[in-house]
């Protein structure tokens, strides 16, 4: 009796052994936040107009905050298990690494995601590739992501369309076509 009892409670000890070494290994990394600057375009389309080249490219930076404010608008819409905390995406060609932070109840962590960036007209469309936790990879069986699709048109005046983006090391560059008959009254409201 005496022998199972010091069984069982070796066991009760390595499982919470095991749980805490879970608990201390999803713990997120680097802190990370929500907030995000705007990313102002009009001054971009501004300098495209007046140095007369149809060519914008917009900064790892900036796309971070592009991408930050769109996640916070969709969180704010959408109920889900987990609160995400914070944020941070890295983009590299059309890659894109999305570390999060987050909590699920009370519990801490942290997660990489994997996009294949692509674009199609005005929009980029982020495919979910796979998923981590550290160096552990979460099958896509297990959790996986629909496409995330979001418009740069929302983002740009209206004298300009997006013709081409093609996507750099870290950033992304944007080809416009103008309408040149609207610069007159984009002039008198950019002021």
């Amino acid at each position: 009796m005496r022998i199972v009892r010091r069984l069982f409670l070796l066991f009760l000890l390595l499982v919470i052994a095991l749980i805490v070494a879970v608990i201390v290994y999803i713990r997120p990394d680097k802190a990370l936040d929500m907030s995000y600057e705007p990313v102002d375009m009009k001054v971009k389309v501004w300098n495209m107009v007046k140095d007369k080249v149809p060519e914008i490219e917009l900064t790892s930076e900036e796309l971070n905050n592009l991408a930050k404010k769109k996640m916070v608008e969709v969180l704010n819409t959408t109920k889900t298990s987990v609160e995400v905390t914070g944020a941070e995406f890295i983009i590299h060609g059309d890659e894109v690494e999305a570390k999060l932070n987050g909590k699920w109840g009370m519990l801490p962590f942290g997660v990489t995601l994997f996009f294949h960036m692509e674009s199609s007209g005005s929009n980029l469309i982020l495919e979910h590739i796979s998923t981590q936790i550290k160096q552990v990879t979460i099958p896509n069986s297990m959790w996986s992501l629909e496409p995330i699709t979001f418009s740069l048109k929302e983002h740009i005046p209206n004298i300009v369309d997006i013709d081409q983006v093609d996507f750099k090391t870290d950033s992304i560059s944007l080809t416009f076509k103008i309408d040149w008959s609207l610069i007159p009254q984009f002039l008198l409201d950019f002021k």
